[in-house]
């Protein structure tokens, strides 16, 4: 699990299919951890439960943890999900609000689930409830004591932004593993349109950088800056890195071998 981990720790986020296939079975020899997501941006698919059950079932050296969103589901339906989940042998859930642009009506309150799930753990096979948190130390230690166990912080684009951002989250001694969240910049208008979905805003330096290099040569580079942002987080105590808003036949191709690349070279 991932409260458990004592190495550093490389997490893709990946996208269920929109319809059952054996999609999964490209994570085999990929990715050690996946986060599986849920119906983001209101786009309707595969259940994460079902799809991280296929992943612990066929992929066992594959370890999913579930995006639970509060968006869709009462409490009485994440319960009855991450029961049948645990029977399929998945022990890592990841709460989130889901999403709120546009606005939509939430059907439970991510708070209450957290706490509802962390006293399920008393009765129930182990697992583990995490929780993202903004770059704000107010916040991190309200999750804390609410008992999330692990966190995930971000996403950032720009390498530089990053050591301010992790001050303000204040880490100390004894703090749950805390994972961040980053997005290779690989073009102008990818950073702003991450930009405008709430990640850290990059600096103007860096998108001058990347108007300056010829089209052919910016997606290397946005993987270059995402190596160093993951090195950076390693030296600022983070927990591990998850790559985010990568297409599903990026992060199971080329990408994985363009990002592990990097970390080797």
């Amino acid at each position: 699990m991932l409260t458990g981990v004592n190495e550093w720790v490389h997490i893709a986020e990946v996208n269920p299919p929109q319809l059952p296939d054996m999609s999964h079975r490209e994570l085999e020899g990929v990715w050690g951890n996946v986060l599986i997501t849920d119906n983001v941006m209101g786009k309707i698919r595969v259940s994460p439960y079902a799809f991280a059950a296929r992943i612990t079932h066929d992929i066992p050296s594959v370890h999913p943890t579930v995006v639970v969103s509060t968006r869709d589901r009462n409490i009485l339906a994440i319960e009855s999900e991450v029961r049948g989940a645990l029977g399929n042998g998945i022990d890592s859930f990841f709460v989130v609000i889901g999403d709120t642009v546009p606005a939509v009506d939430h059907l439970a309150d991510h708070y209450e689930i957290v706490e509802h799930l962390r006293t399920l753990q008393e009765h129930m096979p182990a697992f583990e409830v995490g929780m993202p948190t903004r770059f704000r130390k107010w916040q991190l230690r309200r999750r804390i004591d609410l008992g999330a166990q692990f966190f995930i912080a971000g996403p950032i684009l720009d390498p530089e932004t990053l050591g301010p951002q992790t001050e303000k989250l204040g880490f100390e001694e004894g703090d749950p593993p805390v994972f961040l969240a980053l997005i290779p910049p690989f073009s102008v208008p990818w950073v702003e349109r991450a930009e405008l979905l709430g990640t850290v805003a990059a600096t103007n330096g860096l998108k001058e950088r990347i108007a300056a290099l010829p089209a052919e040569e910016q997606r290397a580079f946005g993987w270059d800056q995402a190596a160093l942002t993951s090195q950076r987080a390693k030296e600022l105590g983070y927990a591990g890195v998850v790559l985010m808003g990568l297409k599903y036949s990026t992060l199971v191709n080329g990408g994985a071998a363009d990002w592990k690349g990097r970390l080797e070279g």
